[in-house]
């Protein structure tokens, strides 16, 4: 397994550990404290095993070669591979939507929830992300495909929605604009003192690594807009609470 998913496992286990001790502690009550303790027990098990067949299913899906291609264009056979993997995700995330909309809810509004409550969002969230986890990569094992290149093509996949928003937009990338932006400014140097125009050339030159940062292939645009009703559906917002 992942450092990352250790990790956001552990934090689950931990959360629930913390409120069974703090019930102990401050003495809520013996008989309801060790019936949560008998149900974190058997929540931990469940998500043990999970974590267990998540390793091996890691394992076979790094075990496939990938290196980033050196142009950034996303071959279509790879990104229907990764659309085929967010579809396994998302037969899963639908079933914790509620739960996930809940967790945002409770976060925007500062909402302090109870003992019980924290027990429960704890074992909540440790569950949602064993779930979702395993569904991530069994999806990868079974299209072939490690999680680097997922990861990559999940970043081109966002670079590329919000340039293709922006040319729909303005008729230019975000790329396109800060060149453009960068062109006027270095334009109007007339009457800067060396001082000055020292300064705008430092912003200029920020501007132009910014805008190479913000590149998208053209082919990219073209596969987004070829595929974004999918793209669209399968996006699940919320995933990045459970670390996914």
């Amino acid at each position: 397994m992942t450092k990352g998913a250790k990790i956001a496992l552990g934090c689950g286990c931990l959360v629930l550990l913390a409120g069974a001790a703090i019930v102990v502690v401050f003495g809520v009550g013996a008989f309801w404290a060790k019936a949560k303790l008998h149900q974190v027990a058997g929540n931990l098990d469940k998500i043990s095993e999970k974590g267990r067949q998540i390793e091996v299913l890691e394992r076979k899906a790094n075990a496939n070669p990938y290196s980033a291609p050196a142009d950034g264009v996303i071959p279509e056979a790879r990104f229907v591979k990764f659309l085929d993997t967010r579809k396994q995700v998302y037969a899963v995330y639908e079933r914790f939507k509620p739960d996930l909309d809940a967790l945002q809810a409770a976060g925007k509004h500062g909402t302090q929830p109870s003992l019980s409550g924290a027990l429960a969002a704890g074992g909540k969230v440790a569950e949602m992300f064993s779930e979702i986890r395993l569904a991530q990569v069994q999806g990868l094992a079974d299209v072939g495909m490690s999680e680097s290149e997922y990861r990559d093509i999940q970043v081109a996949v966002y670079k590329t929605a919000w340039a293709a928003e922006s040319q729909r937009q303005s008729g230019k990338t975000p790329a396109e604009a800060m060149r453009e932006a960068a062109g006027a400014a270095e334009a109007q140097q007339g009457g800067l003192s060396d001082e000055d125009r020292r300064k705008l050339h430092e912003s200029m030159t920020q501007l132009g690594q910014a805008a190479q940062a913000l590149e998208v292939p053209k082919a990219n645009v073209a596969l987004f807009r070829k595929y974004e009703a999918d793209i669209k559906k399968y996006a699940m917002g919320g995933l990045e609470l459970v670390g996914l």
